[in-house]
C-alpha cells in the first residue's frame, strides 16, 4: 500500500519568487536523498498562493525510513532551518494519504499535471461514495486521465478521500477537460451521481509539477 505525504507552504506577500527558489532546492535535495518528491505549483483552486511538495513512498515503513533520514541528515536540517528563517513562506498543511487500492504503486507514472478533488462522504454514505469513485475510473481512463484514490489518514482533512487524476502535461489536461464537457457517457454518469449526492467537495485544484514531466 503506497503512502503519499503532502506538505503545503503559503507564500508571504512579495516573497513568491524567493519561496519558489527554496521550494525547488528542497525538491532537488529530497530527490538527491532518494525520495520520489514532486514540487507542485497551484494553477487554480482553493490552495492558490501556495506551493506543495508531494512525496511517494512504497509503504509506511519506507515513509518512516525517509522521515528518520530527514531528521538525522545534517545538510537537510541546516537547509530547512535556513529556509524557514527567511520568512518567505508559512507552512499551511502536512498530511499523509494511503491508497484505497492496496496494490497500487506510483512507480513510472509521469507526473506533469494533477487534477485533485478531495471529498467528504456524507454520514453513512462512504461505501456508496467509494462505489461511485470506482465507477468513475473507467470513464476517466477512457478520456485520457490516470486516476488514483487515496484516504487521508492524518492532516488537514482526516477521514476524507482524495481523487487525483494525473496527466503528462497541460495540453493533455486541456484535452481531457474539453472531453468531459461533451462526453455523453461521462455526462450521464455525473448526472446520476448528482441526483443522489454521496459526498461533498472540500478541496479542488489543478497542480503542475515545477520540474516538468
Amino acid at each position: 500500500m503506497a503512502v503519499v505525504s503532502l506538505t503545503i507552504f503559503r507564500s508571504e506577500p512579495g516573497r513568491a519568487e524567493e519561496h519558489m527558489a527554496l521550494h525547488m532546492e528542497a525538491a532537488e535535495r529530497l530527490q538527491g536523498m532518494g525520495m520520489a518528491a514532486a514540487p507542485l505549483q497551484v494553477l487554480a483552486g482553493g490552495d492558490i498562493g501556495t506551493l506543495a511538495m508531494s512525496v511517494n513512498y512504497a509503504n509506511n515503513a519506507e515513509w518512516v525510513a525517509g522521515t528518520k533520514k530527514l531528521q538525522t541528515d545534517a545538510s537537510w536540517q541546516e537547509f530547512y532551518r535556513s529556509a524557514m528563517g527567511t520568512g518567505a513562506a508559512t507552512q499551511a498543511e502536512s498530511s499523509l494519504f494511503t491508497d484505497v487500492d492496496p496494490n497500487f504503486q506510483a512507480a513510472n507514472r509521469t507526473l506533469g499535471v494533477v487534477l485533485a478533488v478531495q471529498w467528504q462522504a456524507g454520514p453513512g454514505r462512504l461505501a456508496d461514495f467509494m462505489g461511485k469513485v470506482a465507477e468513475s475510473f473507467p470513464h476517466i481512463e477512457r478520456m485520457g486521465g490516470r486516476p488514483r484514490a487515496m484516504q487521508s489518514v492524518i492532516g488537514a482533512h482526516p477521514m476524507t478521500t482524495l481523487v487525483s487524476t494525473v496527466f503528462d502535461d497541460l495540453d493533455a489536461y486541456g484535452a481531457y477537460a474539453d472531453m468531459t464537457a461533451t462526453d455523453a457517457e461521462w455526462q450521464a454518469f455525473w448526472a446520476g451521481a448528482l441526483s443522489d449526492p454521496t459526498a461533498e467537495i472540500i478541496r479542488s485544484g489543478i497542480y503542475v509539477n515545477m520540474m516538468g514531466a
